[in-house]
């Protein structure tokens, strides 16, 4: 794949902040309108293909824009709803994978069953940075923007152990079931453990720091340090973890004791990481939009490849549904405690959820 040039880089960054900009002051929901202006300009004759290394967006860009996210949630609310954004994260991603995995089978039947899980966990997690976007624009109730925030910082795991599992099934080298759960709780283990581990040490180091712009200098190095450390640290032990969950863990221990540093330094935080988080929201949404023109360039579109696509988009977005009303209502043994604390969910919130 060929990389992206400087100018078409810096190019990219311009126009989707100006796109952003438009949208804001329109009151659009930004990251669909970048898709769709994108999208419209990829297949203007003579721009540029903008490509761009996947690797790179998982180390570059993904772990600040999941980092920012987990520095603005609340530990405590994520702990107080523990076990609906459990079902959403991961029995959801699951099911999605499941569902997608048959219905890809179904419309493509030379397509293999283990090769159609594997697709089935890539589409599994949806992305929560649009939606949880448009949720603050609609005014949500803080306990549905806690559950998409909570679901959008774990899902992203349990998708990458499904996705794992499929592909060791599909290239022949199956795993037992208990093995497979073995390496969910592996790897989301050792991610939490990293993340805390950075944390803690994050922490130590920024009350030993006598001014405000080295910790947030130090800050920046957080998210790439968690994720680099649990994805490749102790990758030449064999040893690898979910860098997702580290920089989510670690940004949620810093988040929690922010509190207890200096006002100031909070003050500059936030404003560095609202600048970032648009930044790269505004690439990555451009980004996205940009891409399909070659992607559907290099595919042989026909009638029954069309109407499979179709068929897994509905699946992906009938399992939510699917999933979403008995995992709320369906009564699951808790403390009476925990029950009174989450009460009934009203079906409205539900239906918005899903």
């Amino acid at each position: 794949m060929s990389g992206m040039h400087g100018p078409e880089l810096l190019l990219l960054l311009l126009g989707a902040l100006i796109v952003t900009s438009l949208a804001r002051r329109l009151n659009w929901p930004a990251p669909l309108v970048l898709v769709a202006v994108g999208l419209v300009v990829s297949f203007i004759p003579g721009v540029p293909e903008f490509q761009l290394d996947p690797h790179l967006i998982l180390v570059l860009v993904l772990p600040p824009l999941l980092y920012s996210a987990a520095l603005d949630s609340s530990y405590l609310n994520i702990r107080a709803n523990l076990r609906p954004i459990g079902l959403l994260a991961v029995g959801l991603v699951l099911f999605t994978t499941l569902l997608v995995g048959v219905t890809a089978s179904l419309v493509f039947p030379d397509l293999p069953f283990a090769a159609a899980l594997v697709l089935g966990a890539v589409v599994a997690p949806p992305d929560a940075v649009a939606a949880v976007a448009i949720g603050r624009k609609l005014g949500l109730q803080r306990r549905a923007m806690t559950l998409l925030v909570g679901e959008s910082l774990i899902n992203d795991a349990t998708a990458l152990t499904a996705f794992k599992v499929a592909v060791a099934a599909a290239v022949g080298t199956a795993m037992h079931p208990v093995a497979s759960i073995w390496m969910f709780l592996y790897i989301t283990a050792g991610g939490i453990a990293v993340g805390l581990l950075v944390g803690v040490v994050v922490r130590y180091l920024r009350k030993r720091l006598c001014e405000g712009v080295l910790e947030s200098a130090l800050g920046l190095l957080v998210p790439f340090g968690a994720y680099l450390l649990a994805e490749e640290g102790l990758h030449g032990f064999g040893i690898q973890f979910s860098g997702v969950l580290a920089v989510v863990v670690a940004g949620l221990y810093v988040g929690h004791n922010s509190p207890r540093g200096k006002y100031s330094t909070r003050l500059q935080d936030a404003a560095v990481w609202r600048s970032a988080d648009v930044l790269l929201e505004s690439f990555v949404f451009a980004l996205i939009g940009l891409q399909v023109s070659s992607i559907i360039s290099d595919v042989d579109l026909n009638a029954s490849l069309l109407l499979g696509a179709a068929a897994v988009v509905f699946a992906a977005i009938a399992a939510r549904f699917i999933w979403m009303y008995p995992a709320s209502y369906i009564p699951i043994y808790t403390s009476k405690r925990r029950r009174e604390r989450e009460g009934t969910p009203h079906l409205g919130q539900v239906t918005v959820i899903a």
